[in-house]
């Protein structure tokens, strides 16, 4: 059974085309890698109402993002584009310290005055080894709570870039895993989805999340390799298994160095394509296929198997799974077991938690299960023999409608 794509599942790509390069061309490589959404720089309220012109009749969104023009003259970016029906969000701020709290929610306030219907956009910092050097608080579950009580801000969302290369920095000008090379999971991204996931829902609010699609050095710690198809979809499923209902790539454009960063490749360096940008194409072609399944989910429980299971997360017992499922094991790795509930079905995902191995999952189900393949189509599970080996960071669907 091949089902209809009902829902389309919003992406967006940070770091946009550098305004004074923007053409149509430009945009339609944008869609072509199958971003619904762009972070678009803008310098003036003019020249936003031109870049959302241009979005409108190419077909994707902006996330506008005029940095501390828009704090200087927030009606004015309001009033530009409002009306436009390509406009998504208006970036506020990224990464915000609790300090800047009173001045975020001041220009919100300014924003909303003048155009209530559209979000104002805030991410936020993940878990961090350094928490209160970079976000004034303690644990990430007390940064997001002193935010929101502050800020008005109507999505949760955040950043934390999980796999990393093994073997400390990798060679100039090559950050690909070759020779051998492995890549490992950072011990705060689980946590941080498990917080960030409970405190969106409690607030009622949707989460968002992000991808690596930017291989650069991180000047803490470990190198953020060149992604494989791999690690692009083990970050996005992970989220979506956890109730994301938007998925960010940092970044589409490769960025201008700053700082202590040194920006290896990106999806698009200086007007190109690299391998990268059809490495993240077919990854969202695959994501958006199976949208049906993720947006506007409502997560029943998120729980992970394996020897270890990362820090802040829940193993899976028996007791846990959903009716349809009579048995599951992970018997040569780690997975993320999600069940979600959407539109009269009951989904289990299992997502391969490995950055570089396959998996074995053997599952036994119920009658009347279907198998959600990877090009969004059903197929009976009992069709199965109940063995799968989804690659590194592969998502297994399973779905049963609603007795």
């Amino acid at each position: 059974m091949i089902g209809a794509l009902l829902a389309v599942l919003p992406i967006l790509g940070w770091h946009g085309i550098p305004s004074e390069r923007v053409t149509e061309e430009l945009y339609l490589s944008v869609k072509d890698a199958g971003f619904t959404h762009i972070t678009q720089w803008v310098h003036t309220p003019d020249d936003a109402r031109k870049k959302l012109a241009l979005a409108e009749k190419v077909g994707i969104k902006l996330s506008i993002h005029a940095g501390a023009r828009l704090f200087s003259n927030p009606e004015g970016f309001a009033n530009a584009a409002k009306d436009s029906p390509a406009l998504a969000f208006y970036h506020v701020k990224d990464e915000p310290h609790v300090k800047d709290a009173q001045k975020i929610a001041e220009c919100i306030r300014r924003v909303t005055a003048v155009d209530p219907a559209h979000p104002c956009y805030v991410n936020l910092f993940g878990a961090l080894r350094r928490q209160r050097f970079w976000t004034g608080c303690d644990t990430h579950g007390e940064y997001m709570r002193r935010l929101f009580a502050e800020v008005p801000i109507p999505m949760v969302s955040f950043d934390l870039y999980p796999v990393l290369a093994e073997d400390g920095l990798l060679p100039d000008g090559d950050f690909r895993l070759k020779f051998g090379r492995r890549a490992f999971l950072s011990p705060y991204w689980y946590e941080t989805l498990e917080v960030t996931s409970a405190f969106a829902r409690e607030k009622g609010l949707p989460m968002y999340a992000f991808a690596l699609s930017t291989a650069h050095n991180n000047h803490v710690s470990n190198d953020y390799p060149v992604a494989t198809c791999g690690h692009l979809k083990l970050q996005q499923y992970s989220n979506l298994a956890y109730g994301a209902q938007l998925l960010q790539y940092f970044t589409y454009w490769l960025p201008k160095p700053g700082g202590k960063n040194r920006w290896c490749i990106a999806p698009m360096v200086n007007g190109k394509r690299t391998p990268l940008h059809d490495r993240v194409r077919e990854v969202n072609q695959e994501l958006q296929a199976r949208a049906d399944v993720f947006v506007g989910c409502r997560v029943k429980g998120v729980w992970h198997t394996g020897g270890t299971i990362p820090p802040a997360t829940k193993r899976l017992r028996k007791e846990d799974l959903p009716p349809f499922v009579k048995s599951l094991e992970t018997p040569d790795g780690g997975a993320v077991v999600s069940w979600l509930e959407n539109g009269g079905w009951d989904y289990l995902v299992v997502v391969n938690r490995s950055p570089n191995e396959d998996l074995t999952l053997k599952v036994e189900l119920a009658e009347g299960v279907e198998y959600v393949r990877k090009d969004g189509s059903h197929a009976s599970a009992a069709a199965y023999d109940g063995q799968f080996w989804p690659g590194p960071g592969d998502a297994e669907i399973f779905a049963r409608r609603h007795r």
